[in-house]
């Protein structure tokens, strides 16, 4: 089904596209503060150590609040519990723009700052993994869960350069009061929308044990997403670290280029993230999600060590920056080409196997699992860039990724679901 179609996209209904639109204000409002945030940090210490602490602290409010989250996720009006974090969230910026005015704010400040809103988010993306079955019918749910990844792209594309025109020509301040706005704005959309939601909550009320690990069983009684819990984690610790941490340090410390350019090279390969849905989301239902998974992690794997060789190459002077920079910039395109589908086949693989009042603990299980190792993956890249040259933790990465796609490969379907 060409779901690119005017009239096919209608039939999506108002209420997801209100919920895709405040979904990419928000999500544009979080890159933007994490962008801002990473650079300042960066430009404070120029430790990549201290950087990758700032990125993986979110391991703490993960591991204590995701199985309530989750478990809140399933019993909650979704969307209107969205809003109220974004507003909550909203408030909590207003107070630092206010210090940021006054004060020169340390990395400590920064850290709390950082820890308050991904309790936030926590909470957010609970409901936000798990409302998209309660906004369509169940015949476009895999194009509702494809359509959902066009808005990631324009947000990965506009979100470095707003950060880095921000942050480089405006202040600290005016980022906090430009990411209060996009929050308030997208909180005050979410209360617009109609999820039909029925409440599950009994006369007993909420049991937030006993519900999460109804979740966990969930995925322990599902051979193919029990194989995603397996594998996931690791693939992502070493892909997420691997540019959110070696690259940027490669092009801001190692490369010494300024911010502006970071941000034109994460624009740049964002661009990337819009097409790809487009194109591939009338076909991804077509083909097996454990074989899109398997090729995909495979070549990713491969693509990410020719970044390690060409950063061996510019650095001994065989190969100049700025070409080198092009050619890293090609093969992230690449493994962003490679990374989509196989993204969204795993959200139409869980989304399509779980009963719809599971999939607010079923997917914040999922994603804990990932962000806590993202999170232990980013304090060792740091370690690794900041100990050794940097081009060796970029190798490390390929390496962690196609170790998780052969464990993948490992874990075969031995039976029918």
């Amino acid at each position: 089904m060409q779901f690119t179609k005017v009239k096919e996209l209608r039939k999506l209904g108002n209420d997801y596209w209100k919920f895709w639109v405040a979904s990419a204000v928000s999500m544009a409002a979080s890159n933007i503060l994490q962008f801002v945030l990473s650079l300042y940090v960066l430009e404070m210490t120029g430790s990549a150590t201290v950087f990758a602490l700032m990125l993986s602290i979110v391991f703490v409010p993960r591991m204590l609040i995701t199985p309530i989250a989750g478990v809140l996720a399933d019993k909650v009006d979704r969307s209107r519990f969205m809003a109220k974090v974004l507003m909550a969230e909203g408030v909590i910026l207003l107070v630092y723009t206010f210090l940021a005015g006054f004060f020169a704010l340390n990395v400590a400040a920064i850290f709390v700052l950082v820890l308050g809103l991904e309790i936030g988010e926590v909470f957010y993306n609970a409901c936000e993994g798990s409302i998209i079955p309660l906004l369509v019918h169940e015949d476009m749910l895999k194009d509702a869960i494809a359509v959902s990844k066009v808005d990631d792209g324009i947000v990965y594309v506009l979100s470095p350069m707003i950060a880095a025109l921000i942050y480089s020509n405006v202040s600290l301040q005016m980022a906090f009061a430009f990411v209060m706005l996009l929050n308030l704005a997208a909180g005050f959309m979410q209360l617009t929308i109609n999820t039909k939601h029925v409440s599950v909550v009994d006369k007993n009320g909420i049991h937030f044990l006993e519900d999460f690990k109804e979740g966990v069983g969930a995925i322990s009684s599902n051979h193919k997403i029990r194989r995603l819990v397996v594998a996931m984690p690791l693939i992502n610790a070493f892909f997420g670290a691997t540019f959110s941490v070696s690259i940027l340090y490669l092009i801001r410390e190692v490369y010494s280029l300024n911010a502006y350019y970071y941000g034109v090279y994460n624009s740049v390969t964002a661009m990337t993230s819009i097409i790809i849905p487009i194109v591939v989301a009338p076909y991804i239902s077509k083909y097996d999600p454990s074989r899109i998974f398997s090729i995909s992690t495979r070549l990713i794997a491969a693509e990410i060590a020719g970044i390690g060789f060409i950063v061996i190459l510019s650095l001994n002077g065989i190969l100049a920056v700025i070409p080198a920079i092009v050619m890293i910039i090609i093969l992230d395109c690449m493994t962003i080409a490679e990374a989509i589908p196989m993204q969204i086949a795993m959200s139409i693989l869980i989304q399509t196997n779980v009963k719809k009042e599971l999939l607010g603990r079923t997917t914040t299980t999922i994603g804990m699992m990932s962000m806590v190792s993202v999170a232990l993956g980013e304090l060792l890249f740091g370690y690794l860039a900041d100990t050794y040259a940097v081009y060796i933790s970029i190798f490390v990465g390929a390496i962690g990724i196609g170790t998780g796609s052969a464990l993948y490969s490992l874990l075969k379907d031995n039976k029918k679901e």
